[in-house]
C-alpha cells in the first residue's frame, strides 16, 4: 500500500511540472507571435509611405501604426501582406476634380444653346441689308377708273352727264432709295382708258353716244416702310403726293356734225400703294402691287379715281 501511494504521487508531480512547462512554452510563442507582428506593423508602415511618397500623397508618420493599432488587428502571419496595404486613388479621379470647373459654359460664350421655350432668336436683316441700297423697278398694269361726272353745254341746254370708263392699262417706272426697312422713291406713271357718255338732243331729239379717252400722266415721289417676311419675301407700304397731267377728251358724232368736247390740265395728286415682292437673286425682285391714285377735277370733269394693279421685274445695286 505505501508503495502504491508513492507511485501515484510521483505520477501526480510529474503531470504538474509538464502542465507548467506547457504553460510557459505557450506563453512564451505568444510573446514571439505579437514581436513578429509589431515588426511586421512597422515594415508595413515604412513601405506604405514610399508607395505614398511616390504617388505624391501626404506622408504618413510609421508611429502611427505603433499607437494606433493593436496586434489583434492585423491578420494572422500565413496571410499575405498585400491584402493589408490599401489601394492608392485613382489618378482619373484627380484628372475630372481639375478639369471641371472647364466644363460649364460662361453666359459670355460665343456659342448659346436654345430650348424649344426659349423667345429669343436671331432677327432678320433689313430690307437695305438684304436688297441693297438703291433699286430701279420698271412695271407693267391695268387700271380702273370710278364713275364720274362731266358737264358741258349742247346748245343752249346744260348737259351733266355720267362717264362710263372701261378698263384702262399703264406703265410705269421708279427708282428708289433704301434707308434701313425704310425707302424713298420718285416715279412716273402714265395710265390711258376709255369711256362713253350717253344722251339725247334737246327737245326729244335722237339719242346719242359719245366715245372718248382720259390720259394721266403722274410724276409723284412716296415714302414708305418694308417689313421683311423672311430673307426673301417682303411687303411694303407707301404714301405720296405729286402733279398730274390730266386729258380728257370726247367726240360726239350726230351724223352731221361731230362735237368734240375736251380739256387738260395739271392739277395735284395723292396716292397710296401696297406691294408684295419676292428676292429672285441678289440683284433682281419680283413684285406684285396694288396703287391708289386720286386726280383732282379740271374745269368740266369732276375728280378721278384710280385703281392701279401692276407687275414690276426691279433692279438691286
Amino acid at each position: 500500500m505505501r508503495f502504491k501511494g508513492i507511485y501515484l504521487l510521483f505520477c501526480l508531480s510529474f503531470f504538474l511540472s509538464f502542465g507548467f512547462a506547457q504553460n510557459d512554452s505557450t506563453e512564451l510563442s505568444r510573446s514571439e507571435i505579437f514581436d513578429r507582428l509589431e515588426a511586421r506593423a512597422k515594415s508595413l508602415a515604412t513601405r506604405m509611405q514610399e508607395m505614398t511618397e511616390q504617388d505624391n500623397l501626404p506622408s504618413v508618420a510609421p508611429s502611427n501604426f505603433t499607437t494606433s493599432y493593436s496586434p489583434s488587428d492585423f491578420p494572422p502571419a500565413s496571410q499575405p501582406s498585400q491584402n493589408i496595404v490599401p489601394e492608392p486613388e485613382p489618378v482619373k479621379s484627380t484628372r475630372i476634380d481639375v478639369q471641371s470647373p472647364e466644363i460649364p459654359i460662361s453666359d459670355n460664350s460665343t456659342f448659346t444653346t436654345l430650348d424649344e421655350d426659349n423667345e429669343e432668336y436671331i432677327p432678320i436683316s433689313s430690307s437695305q441689308e438684304l436688297n441693297g441700297d438703291y433699286y430701279i423697278m420698271p412695271s407693267l398694269g391695268f387700271v380702273l377708273t370710278s364713275e364720274s361726272k362731266v358737264n358741258y353745254n349742247f346748245g343752249q341746254q346744260n348737259e351733266v352727264k355720267d362717264l362710263d370708263n372701261e378698263i384702262g392699262s399703264g406703265v410705269g417706272i421708279k427708282a428708289g432709295i433704301r434707308l434701313d426697312n425704310f425707302f424713298t422713291e420718285f416715279g412716273i406713271k402714265y395710265t390711258s382708258s376709255d369711256f362713253k357718255i350717253y344722251g339725247a338732243l334737246p327737245n326729244n331729239g335722237p339719242t346719242y353716244t359719245g366715245i372718248g379717252i382720259v390720259d394721266i400722266l403722274n410724276f409723284n415721289a412716296r415714302l414708305g416702310y418694308t417689313f421683311q417676311v423672311n430673307e426673301q419675301l417682303s411687303f411694303s407700304g407707301s404714301a405720296g403726293l405729286g402733279l398730274a397731267n390730266r386729258k380728257n377728251s370726247f367726240d360726239i358724232d350726230l351724223g352731221i356734225v361731230t362735237f368734240n368736247i375736251g380739256r387738260s390740265e395739271t392739277v395735284l395728286s395723292y396716292d397710296l400703294g401696297f406691294s408684295l415682292c419676292y428676292l429672285l437673286s441678289e440683284t433682281h425682285l419680283l413684285s406684285l402691287g396694288y396703287n391708289y391714285a386720286n386726280i383732282a377735277k379740271i374745269s368740266q370733269f369732276d375728280a378721278l379715281d384710280l385703281h392701279y394693279f401692276e407687275l414690276g421685274w426691279g433692279i438691286n445695286f
